[in-house]
């Protein structure tokens, strides 16, 4: 019966995975934009949502990855299937630092020491300090770019601690890892460019003639997926 099951869950996971490629290399074969994308791009994120819930259990890690998911299908909504709603941006990005919330706690779980969950969330909290006290004399930051930088922060530390536990959770930190390029990209080209002062280099250059974030984006959330899917119960 447990082979049966393993099977099945093969067999259900390469169907997805061949559904939200294929909608992947479409859009990356037909080069120019068509109204057509958005839909296949959001689709084949709802795709790999659905296929972590399917085999959804009483496991923390399969819940955690599972909500996190389902996150990043809300906020895909307000910032790319449907930018007419007011604020459409803030809710979109709002959502997400509630996309690495989940992931904190999932590092969390990770960890099996208090110890070394306080300086998990130390670290967060001093970096986060250090930049709202730097950033601004620097740099002129509004509400939205500060934000922003809170939110990659917490990204790359959880990040660092699936590259601390890259034994067991490969697959989901070379997921992680992807998703991670996506928003480096995503930053560089909605202000980040101006404000390093990279406007007319050759790297900004390419962020601003190839999607990456869209190459990096859709086969990053189908291997998260994949990693909830074949997730092992908690001991």
């Amino acid at each position: 019966m447990e082979k049966k099951r393993d099977y099945f869950k093969i067999v259900v996971s390469i169907i997805f995975s061949l559904a939200v490629l294929g909608a992947f290399g479409y859009v990356i074969w037909k080069g120019e934009p068509d109204p057509t994308h958005e839909y296949l791009c959001y689709g084949a994120i709802c795709a790999s949502f659905l296929l972590s819930l399917i085999f959804i259990k009483k496991c923390s890690k399969k819940i955690l990855i599972t909500t996190a998911l389902a996150l990043n299908v809300a906020a895909d909504y307000f910032l790319v299937f449907d930018k007419t709603i007011p604020n459409a941006q803030t809710i979109g990005l709002s959502i997400f630092c509630a996309v690495q919330f989940v992931y904190m706690i999932y590092s969390l779980v990770l960890n099996k020491g208090n110890g070394i969950r306080v300086i998990n969330v130390g670290t967060r909290v001093a970096l986060c300090l250090g930049v709202y006290l730097i950033m601004p004399m620097y740099f002129e930051l509004g509400w939205l770019e500060m934000v922003a930088l809170f939110y990659i922060i917490n990204f790359f530390v959880n990040l660092v601690c699936f590259a601390l536990h890259m034994k067991t959770e490969w697959v989901l930190f070379l997921g992680y890892f992807l998703f991670f390029l996506c928003d480096i990209c995503i930053g560089f080209v909605y202000g980040g460019i101006e404000l390093f002062g990279l406007t007319g280099t050759k790297f900004a250059e390419i962020l601003m003639t190839y999607d990456l974030a869209f190459y990096f984006y859709v086969p990053g959330i189908l291997i998260i997926s994949l990693s909830s899917v074949f997730a092992k119960k908690d001991k």
